[in-house]
């Protein structure tokens, strides 16, 4: 064997091993502790999968991130820990209980009752597909949005997000029109899941396969643009994640054969099912890992390096706001009303960074200060509008609309006639002010709630009157989040350079925030894992430990091989690359 062929195959197996094995068990392992927590007390539907997104972001940003400051990866950006956040959170407003029993041949009606109809067990395998790829999808959609190949303008994304909102809406459409393509034995049932009343299940069914089949929509919709616009690692990127889960979520059953498999055994099932799920999501985030986010070639770094969305124009300010709106309208219901403090003050901050970042330039900054300020008003006004009551939502809107359109039109008339280059002084949508702010906000996000749920599922637990907490805390919380925000703000407009543009890496060291991540939440685990006394609690507690070494092992690998010199260097063929 040659010296050269020796080293190609040392290189195919380094591949191999950081690029596949490595980060699969990371993802998985992260997924078998946080999916277990996401149903035990003070977590369960958004709440829990936000705590099971941060980790899962903050991982796959961590082991993306270059100390060297040069994107070599697709997707590294610094927002996907807010963005896999917000995306695995949003996935879980919805339950998937009603199919457990399929996979037992029963289709309950009422379980008070004991009342059920038998049902063929593919219907279990059906749903839980169904229900699996838009679960894990849709956080790779939001991932995918981090590493678009090419500039994604706004009306880019307003295309984006109508296929989404469009694709689901018609999702919905059939699904209530057309019951019978979709509700399991709707033909023969129809009298009984029309009687609610007295077939309490098949109402909860009826909800449950409606946002199934709504979350579906969603997941094509988002799909079928990156299909349209041709980027391809987007499109595998979604399909991976969404497909792998969704045979995953399958094939496990949610245990219901371990009824049979293990029949005198005393232990939580449920949450091993729970466990197992979070362990096929991991894996499809590992295998995608593989195929779309090894070391990009030649020519993805000239795409990328040609990007000229600049931080400060309005374009970066409308596509900011806009998804701000989007992702905030979503978790109101998560935010206990501090929301309607929190939006507004992301969109000040990000008019205040579109004005201040032209300070340099007197024409752009003339044409600006204007429309943004009637835009952040616009904004505003659109998102206070339910505190007025629903009678203001329609009028508001359309006031909040005409007042938008205004601002648009004016920045239009009065933008400075020149062409805009690199040599204005514009800075990168990549710049590290901006990258720095974005990891801030998704560990603020997720690190916040969770500690705030978590609490709740502790006092729950060992004091009891959970909603009386629930209210103490989020009084304690709200303020600290609305502090916390302020002073990140803050301190990203005071560190804004227009002159110095610069490509540097983060201030916080991408170790620091993932093992910020990994040692709060592995004590928030423990903590709603309880009470000791219980040994099929205490058995997860060791489990959750050593899943804890597991990932600690994994993430030293990567502090000690992520080095700027090993950065440098091609672990595969460039010209082999997509």
């Amino acid at each position: 064997m040659t010296k050269s062929e020796f080293n190609f195959r040392s290189q195919k197996y380094c591949s191999a091993i950081d690029d596949l094995f490595l980060p699969t068990v990371m993802f998985a392992a992260l997924g078998g502790m946080t999916w277990a927590v996401r149903g035990c007390s003070g977590f369960g539907a958004v709440a829990g999968c936000l705590f099971a997104g941060v980790m899962w972001g903050s991982a796959w940003w961590y082991m993306a991130y270059q100390r060297s400051g040069v994107q070599v990866r697709r997707y590294s950006s610094a927002w996907i820990v807010l963005a896999v956040t917000l995306g695995i959170g949003l996935s879980g407003a919805r339950g998937w209980m009603q199919w457990s029993t399929f996979f037992e041949g029963h289709l309950q009606t009422n379980t008070g009752n004991g009342e059920w109809v038998p049902i063929s067990r593919t219907y279990g395998f059906l749903w839980m597909f169904i229900a699996g790829m838009p679960w894990a999808g849709i956080g790779a959609c939001t991932l995918a949005w981090c590493g678009s190949l090419r500039e994604t303008r706004v009306w880019h994304w307003g295309m984006r997000i109508a296929c989404g909102v469009g694709t689901a809406m018609l999702a919905r459409y059939l699904y209530q029109n057309y019951p019978s393509w979709f509700l399991p034995m709707y033909d023969e049932l129809q009298e009984r899941y029309l009687d609610v009343e007295v077939n309490p299940n098949l109402r909860r069914l009826t909800n449950d396969c409606g946002a199934a089949v709504l979350h579906m929509g969603f997941y094509l919709g988002f799909l079928l643009y990156e299909f349209l616009r041709r980027d391809w690692k987007n499109v595998i990127l979604i399909l991976v994640v969404g497909i792998v889960n969704g045979t995953g979520w399958a094939a496990f059953q949610t245990w219901k054969f371990s009824a049979t498999v293990w029949k005198d055994s005393n232990f939580n099932f449920w949450r091993c099912w729970e466990s197992s799920g979070g362990i096929s999501i991991g894996v499809a985030f590992g295998l995608a890992w593989f195929l779309v986010n090894r070391r990009m070639s030649d020519r993805e770094q000239a795409i990328t390096a040609e990007r000229s969305i600049n931080a400060g124009s309005v374009e970066w300010f409308l596509i900011f706001c806009g998804l701000t709106a989007f992702g905030g309208s979503l978790m109101q219901f998560q935010m206990a009303g501090w929301n309607f403090i929190l939006i507004p003050m992301l969109y000040g901050f990000a008019g205040f960074y579109c004005v201040k970042s032209q300070r340099s330039d007197p024409a752009m900054l003339n044409s600006l200060s204007r429309p943004v300020a009637i835009l952040v008003t616009a904004f505003c006004v659109a998102h206070l509008l339910p505190l007025g009551g629903e009678f203001l939502i329609v009028p508001g809107f359309l006031a909040s609309g005409i007042v938008f359109l205004i601002g648009v039109v004016w920045f239009i008339r009065n933008r400075p006639q020149f062409e805009v280059t690199p040599a204005r002084s514009k800075i990168s949508m990549d710049h590290a002010n901006l990258q720095r702010f974005g990891l801030a906000l998704g560990l603020l996000t997720g690190l916040g709630l969770s500690i705030r749920n978590g609490a709740k599922g502790w006092f729950n637990i060992y004091v009891g009157n959970e909603d009386y907490w629930s209210g103490v805390l989020w009084w304690i919380v709200g303020p600290l989040l609305v502090i916390v925000l302020l002073a990140i703000i803050m301190i990203t407009l005071k560190r804004i350079r227009h002159s110095q543009p610069t490509t540097s890496p983060p201030g916080l060291a991408a170790s620091a925030a993932l093992w910020l991540v990994l040692i709060v939440q592995n004590i928030l685990g423990h903590l709603v894992t309880g009470p000791p006394s219980q040994w099929n609690e205490v058995v997860f507690n060791i489990y959750y430990f050593l899943l804890f070494l597991i990932t600690a092992v994994i993430a030293i690998h990567y502090a000690e091989s992520l080095s700027p010199t090993r950065d440098s260097r091609d672990v595969r063929d460039p010209a082999k690359a997509d």
